[in-house]
């Protein structure tokens, strides 16, 4: 019958959605609260910070484990249940966000993938009939497990995205997405090529004449007639050209002069503590501070502190920790960006991202951070993150395996 592979081809086709967009999220959760956030404050409702993080990491795992069932072929109905109701309710959602554009990115797939509104609307518009296709052929999907083995096999897939988001929370995303992971050039990453494709924009200019009024281009415009009275100009982006993937990295020091080129053209390492609001960093993150701003000053390497707060907080937290910081400030969504923790340090030497530290998981020789080499750091962060995904992989593959041949055996 033809239909059965091509149902199971749709199956899959969906599984793969749902599991690599749950995924994308679940190493980053608190990403997808501060995505949370912008919605709320886009669309004015009044919400404590928890409430998005909560949000966050039930539509990061709920994803994952609906995807992931659906690839393995268990609990099926259930799954593909939540993928229809996912796609119901996140279709019109998305044409309305796509409409009104209340943020710019609506952050379906994390960091990993950038769509804009309408390409994500456009996407679930696709997935929508197929998310429901698979929901009313469920009962159609045979499990080749008993039900104990695909309690297993779900667990193992909702196991592995509780993992992956509570090393979210605790310490930076095992793949670094963002436009500052390890080994970025950030001066590279701020310029604009000279045959990019530039920004294309449309205006209107609104004209009146004898209580008319009229809507002329700059094509149109009368210019030679001073009859018409200017009264209101509309301009519309049409296209946004080249978006460079960092263009808001400005520091600048406490007397207001811009130091953003000083640090990113210093060819000895600099360390930069991402602190975006300095009033979150508690007693223990302080001491670790004070521990690494001793350090770095006994090996006569710079470092920064940079925040958004005001110069009262950025004054408390030096008393606090009873030393004296050099405080920089910056845009507080740029730094949020960087760094997902109260206290993110990055080690900066030629503009390069050479390494970069969750403030709980900073190494234990603190001297080694005043001579980073970019190659080693580089390379040891991305086959961490390598490492990290090919275990999950790995154990998650061999257990269905395993589970699969089992049920195989006992079968005969």
């Amino acid at each position: 019958m033809i239909l059965r592979p091509i149902m199971n081809l749709l199956r899959l086709a969906l599984g793969v959605l749902f599991l690599f967009s749950g995924f994308a999220k679940c190493i980053d959760p608190i990403g997808g609260a501060i995505k949370i956030e912008d919605y709320f404050v886009a669309w004015e409702i009044g919400a404590p910070e928890w409430v998005a993080m909560l949000l966050s990491h039930l539509q990061n795992v709920v994803e994952f484990a609906a995807g992931y069932m659906l690839l393995a072929g268990v609990f099926v109905p259930l799954a593909s249940l939540a993928a229809m109701l996912f796609m119901l309710f996140f279709t019109p959602l998305t044409l309305y966000i796509a409409l009104a554009n209340p943020v710019s990115d609506c952050g379906c797939f994390g960091d990993a993938v950038k769509l804009t509104n309408w390409e994500t609307f456009y996407k679930n518009l696709i997935f929508l009939p197929i998310a429901v296709a698979v929901f009313a052929w469920r009962k159609n999907f045979r499990p080749s497990l008993a039900p104990f083995r695909q309690i297993l096999v779900a667990a193992v897939g909702i196991g592995v995205a509780i993992a992956v988001s509570v090393v979210g929370v605790t310490n930076e995303p095992i793949i670094d997405f963002r436009p500052y992971a390890v080994g970025t050039d950030i001066n590279a990453a701020m310029t604009i090529p000279p045959d990019a494709p530039q920004p294309e924009y449309k205006t209107t200019f609104i004209l009146e004449r004898n209580g008319e009024q009229r809507e002329f281009d700059e094509h149109s415009y009368p210019y030679d007639d001073s009859t018409w009275v200017y009264v209101d100009t509309r301009t519309e982006v049409l296209s946004e050209g080249y978006v460079p993937p960092i263009k808001d990295f400005t520091l600048t020091d406490q007397q207001g002069d811009i130091v953003t080129h000083e640090i990113l053209g210093s060819t000895e390492p600099i360390i930069l503590v991402i602190a975006p609001k300095v009033e979150a960093i508690d007693d223990e993150s302080l001491a670790r501070l004070a521990a690494l701003q001793n350090e770095m000053h006994r090996s006569g390497t710079r470092m920064h502190i940079i925040s958004s707060s005001a110069l009262a907080a950025t004054n408390e937290l030096s008393n606090r920790a009873e030393i004296g910081f050099d405080f920089l400030s910056a845009d507080e969504t740029m730094l949020k960006t960087i760094t997902r923790c109260s206290a993110g340090i990055v080690g900066i030497q030629n503009g390069i991202v050479v390494a970069k530290y969750h403030i709980d998981h900073l190494p234990d020789d603190l001297g080694s951070l005043a001579n980073p080499t970019a190659t080693y750091l580089t390379q040891a962060e991305a086959a961490s993150d390598k490492k990290t995904i090919i275990c999950i992989i790995f154990a998650v593959g061999i257990i269905i395996t395993l589970l699969y041949k089992t049920q195989k055996h006992t079968s005969k």
